[in-house]
């Protein structure tokens, strides 16, 4: 039995378009420049990381298996299963030729991901000066790390998957805080590539699924790459999911903010992970400035949450259904994003804690600049396209800007 060849889009480049000699050959060639050409300036790169400070390769090892978690979790998100409607409706795309494009994209979003997380490693493994052990143990985390993330999203999700990524930021954790060796990490790799046998049987495959599952896929992704062009941030901030005991009752800016919170808690697993990275990163790399790692930890981890204030502010109709004025919404919403910053400053503090960090009291000022950056940029108007790049640029960065500014003047203070 032969099988049909799976049908081109006529039009469509091949490889990204990185071997037609336009502009993304230029990019693709001057960014693998840059990243090679980081390890002739290691002693530079040595001082700005680490200053005059020995090398924690447990802090280092710790910092890697964030990444790793990270990693997971990306690919846990299955950002991959997508069909163009079009291609499904109108062209000859048989269900075996579908899964082959599922699975083709699946693994070249995998081989960007390890190459991304295998060339961290490499890069600060060749700053500190690592010993051979220390290659290999890094080797071997990266290697199992990539495997189990995989082999997990390959097949269909499974209830409390997102955990797994959370358990192994915390393994992360204890390494940096106890000190372990190269021993103990290619024991945690080890146990990561067992993990990953156990689970890589059974399940239904991702690149089974229906025509409904690649629709919705594609429209994320339109929405993401419309969001891009038109400069808009906020439209990439995810949508919240229903939250039936809120909804039943009458709404009010108090518990429409609530509302737009717990919709999003799936997202608070990846505030853990972003915790256990910016504490391990300030014992990796002493000499970055922590108030600008801090703050932009803070950001990431809180601007998830004010996406339902981003979406009233959009929706004039909204705002006028619901009654309210811009400084009540601010208020209200600044209040409850408050409270999220000072659970996640709680959360920080016992990781830098169990590190045995001690960060200066005018650190932790990022939190509430992280606060504000986060509900600047919630609550951007609309965007002026009359104006030049500049401006416009400008004017997508909102919120941004400030926690830029605002780093400055902690890491100078600092």
């Amino acid at each position: 039995m032969t099988t049909k060849a799976p049908t081109r889009v006529p039009g469509r480049q091949r490889f990204g378009g990185v071997f037609n000699g336009d502009y993304q050959t230029f990019l693709a060639l001057f960014g693998g420049g840059a990243l090679f050409t980081a390890f002739e300036n290691l002693p530079k790169l040595h001082a700005f990381l680490f200053g005059q400070s020995l090398v924690d390769f447990p802090a280092v090892f710790g910092l890697l298996i964030v990444l790793c978690a990270i990693f997971w979790r990306s690919l846990l998100r299955r950002g991959f299963v997508w069909a163009e409607p079009a291609a499904l409706t109108w062209m000859d795309f048989a269900s075996v030729d579908r899964r082959r494009v599922v699975v083709k994209r699946m693994w070249t979003l995998w081989c960007g991901l390890v190459v991304v997380v295998g060339y961290t490693g490499a890069l600060v493994t060749a700053i500190g000066g690592g010993s051979k052990d220390v290659w290999i143990a890094m080797a071997a985390l990266t290697a199992s790390g990539a495997i189990l993330a995989a082999v997990t999203a390959r097949r269909t999700a499974i209830r409390g998957e997102t955990a797994g990524p959370v358990v192994l930021a915390l393994a992360g954790l204890a390494v940096a805080a106890a000190g372990l060796g190269p021993i103990a990490v290619e024991l945690l790799a080890g146990a990561l590539f067992v993990v990953a046998i156990a689970v890589a049987f059974g399940g239904r495959p991702t690149s089974a699924a229906g025509r409904g599952d690649l629709v919705d896929g594609w429209n994320a992704r339109l929405l993401r790459a419309m969001a891009a062009v038109f400069m808009d941030p906020m439209l990439l901030i995810p949508e919240s999911r229903p939250v039936p005991w809120l909804s039943l009752r009458r709404p009010t800016t108090l518990r429409l903010a609530w509302a737009g919170v717990l919709g999003r808690l799936r997202y608070a697993a990846a505030g853990v992970v972003l915790a256990c990275l910016v504490g391990i990163g300030h014992l990796a790399f002493p000499a970055v400035p922590v108030g600008a790692m801090f703050a932009l930890g803070a950001y990431a981890a809180l601007v998830p949450f004010v996406g339902g204030l981003g979406e009233l502010w959009r929706n004039p109709g909204r705002k006028r259904w619901l009654g309210a004025s811009d400084w009540e919404l601010r208020l209200v919403n600044g209040l409850v994003i408050a409270a999220l910053g000072l659970v996640w400053g709680g959360l920080l503090g016992l990781v830098t804690l169990t590190l045995g960090v001690t960060p200066a009291w005018p650190v932790w000022l990022a939190i509430p600049l992280a606060v504000v950056a986060a509900l600047r940029t919630a609550t951007r108007p609309p965007m002026n396209y009359d104006v030049s790049g500049g401006a416009a640029g400008f004017q997508a960065l909102r919120g941004v800007d400030l926690l830029i500014v605002g780093s400055i003047v902690l890491s100078v203070s600092t």
